[in-house]
């Protein structure tokens, strides 16, 4: 059945469309005519378009205008007190007691910690019982020299008299000598056992470790029982801040950027405590010693920050915005017209294009449809505008780019 349908259809159907082809042929340029048209269409509508937009839409523009400009340094830093005094003990020992808890406030002079003085309580006994012996000493060394004394006071009488030979006399006079001495080596024996004395009192003093600040306790790391040791590298006992009213910022200053970094100029900061708040600071100094990491050098600069509600805690980190340079009322431009460069290679014989001093950048302004090469002087800038000193007057327009599609003429 299907063999059967296939030859009748197949010619049959094949023969009846040549024959209404031959007789019509307007059915034949119907196609043709609908896609001639459609590209006729499509091409009127982009040089219409194009046209349209050649002159309005070909370059990004931005007009000269009238502000205020600020130059800014960003780095970042780390707060911490102005004054940071670490405490340890010069005294080898055991804690016995420790009297203050960290972020206490203190007094100067207020007891941090002791450290068991039994020892050095038998040390101050020992020196002063040597002491006690040197004074003795001394004493009857002097008692001796009083003795010396008077015979040889003797020996001389005798001797105006002829009564006492050369010899006798110089035996006396070398006795008496002998007593000086021995007076003499007592009371240097009598000073160095009192100076002893007194640096064993000084050491049992010291068993009470006092603060030398009025401050804040930010770190202790001593509790009783703990064995200290003077010449240990974890001897500090205790990290006080004399205020915290008052703090310092430590910044990183690139040496690209130190140039415009001084003394005296205002900054501002943030920390990740508090996002939506800005805090200020004021250099205090910049200094001359740099250190360098991985092939990048940086300057120090200290930033007095006031503290006064306390918000602020030492070892924040801040990203800071260092005020460097600020003009008002001036003209300004967008920084990316001093990048932009036209597609088309310009005339070198333009006398905008070739002259012109290192101090001169070149902007482009559109003129009658097309960019005109500009030399303009520039003064303060950062990194989205710059004042115009001279070259170009509010309301011209400078370049910025070309919109895509542009046609290049």
């Amino acid at each position: 059945m299907d063999m059967t349908n296939h030859e009748v259809d197949g010619p049959a159907t094949a023969q009846n469309r040549e024959k209404n082809t031959a007789l019509n042929p307007k059915r034949r340029r119907w196609p043709l005519l609908l896609t001639g048209a459609a590209i006729l269409a499509t091409g009127v509508w982009v040089l219409a378009g194009t046209q349209s937009g050649q002159r309005d839409s070909a370059y990004t523009v931005q007009p000269v205008q009238r502000g205020d400009l600020v130059v800014q340094v960003a780095t970042t830093a780390v707060l911490r007190p102005r004054t940071q005094v670490e405490i340890s003990s010069e005294l080898k020992g055991t804690v016995h007691s420790v009297p203050v808890q960290q972020s206490q406030r203190i007094r100067r002079g207020d007891i941090l910690a002791t450290l068991d003085s039994t020892v050095f309580e038998y040390a101050v006994e020992r020196a002063e019982a040597f002491v006690a012996t040197a004074k003795a000493s001394l004493s009857d060394a002097e008692i001796s020299l009083r003795e010396a004394g008077r015979k040889l006071e003797r020996a001389m009488a005798l001797k105006a008299r002829n009564a006492l030979s050369e010899q006798k006399l110089e035996d006396i006079q070398a006795e008496h000598d002998r007593a000086e001495t021995r007076v003499a080596t007592a009371r240097a024996d009598l000073k160095a056992k009192e100076a002893d004395l007194k640096l064993r009192r000084f050491d049992l003093a010291r068993t009470t470790i006092r603060s030398p600040i009025d401050g804040v306790v930010l770190a202790r790391k001593a509790e009783p029982g703990k064995t200290i040791f003077a010449s240990s590298d974890d001897g500090v006992l205790f990290i006080l801040a004399e205020n915290l009213d008052q703090m310092e910022l430590v910044a990183k200053i690139n040496e690209a950027d130190i140039g415009a970094v001084r003394s005296g100029q205002e900054a501002s900061f943030t920390v990740e405590a508090y996002p939506d708040e800005s805090f200020n600071a004021t250099i205090r100094n910049v200094s001359f010693e740099h250190t360098s990491e991985n092939d990048l050098v940086t300057y120090e600069a200290n930033l007095d920050v006031r503290n006064t509600d306390l918000k602020l805690r030492p070892g924040m980190t801040a990203s800071v915005s260092i005020r460097t340079n600020a003009v008002r009322d001036a003209l300004l431009i967008p920084t990316s017209a001093l990048r932009y460069r036209p597609r088309i290679l310009e005339d070198l014989s333009s006398p905008a294009a070739s002259e012109g001093s290192n101090d001169l950048m070149l902007v482009h302004v559109l003129e009658n449809g097309k960019p005109q090469a500009v030399r303009v002087k520039l003064g303060v800038r950062n990194w989205e505008k710059a004042e115009v000193i001279s070259g170009l007057l509010a309301g011209q327009e400078v370049i910025t780019g070309e919109q895509f599609g542009a046609l290049i003429q």
